[in-house]
């Protein structure tokens, strides 16, 4: 599921195509096209807040037409019901296909399930979304690290450069421009 928002917001600061399709975890034509599209139909850059994810896929590709919705899973219960009720996570999945079609909804595919399942249990402090990339989950996490640090005393002065380093390593990596992604102070 791609995060056109996110497209946009990156686009705005400045970054390549080759740079947001890495942060959004997406090809570099779907970048392409979403910027284009946005251009055409003249959309403010970057994307008010006001408009939904689904009102901007929507105005981005009106033809389109409405999707049915996926069943968010919620993690938590599924993993406390399996546990209580001794079953593994195909089970598990296969419980919450059920819910969903009962329900009216989609269901998602089994390995995109053990996905959102894996990362809900191995990072409950930052939840990730079906439509987040491991990337923008990062600098979520990142940003809100560095929010901590609002006016680092000398008592904590060597973690905050150390987290500095991390993030410089992490855009390096990645060929990203840190001033891009956070502006032009970070935090």
């Amino acid at each position: 599921m791609t995060n056109y928002r996110a497209i946009l917001l990156y686009y705005s600061k400045g970054n390549t195509t080759t740079q947001i399709a890495t942060i959004c975890d997406c090809s570099r034509t779907t970048v392409i096209r979403a910027v284009k599209r946005a251009k055409q139909i003249n959309l403010p850059l970057p994307v008010s807040n006001k408009i939904t994810d689904k009102e901007l896929y929507f105005m981005l590709y009106p033809g389109r037409g409405p999707k049915k919705e996926y069943l968010k899973p919620d993690i938590w219960a599924i993993d406390k019901d399996r546990k209580k009720r001794s079953f593994n996570k195909y089970r598990a999945w296969q419980k919450y296909c059920r819910v969903a079609k009962r329900d009216g909804y989609k269901a998602y595919g089994k390995s995109w399930f053990y996905k959102l399942y894996y990362d809900k249990l191995n990072s409950p402090c930052v939840p990730l979304t079906a439509d987040e990339s491991e990337n923008i989950r990062a600098i979520r996490v990142y940003s809100i690290l560095k929010g901590n640090y609002k006016q680092p005393s000398d008592f904590l002065r060597p973690s905050y450069m150390l987290l500095e380093q991390e993030i410089d390593e992490w855009c390096k990596k990645r060929r990203l421009d840190k001033s891009k992604i956070w502006g032009a102070t970070v935090g």
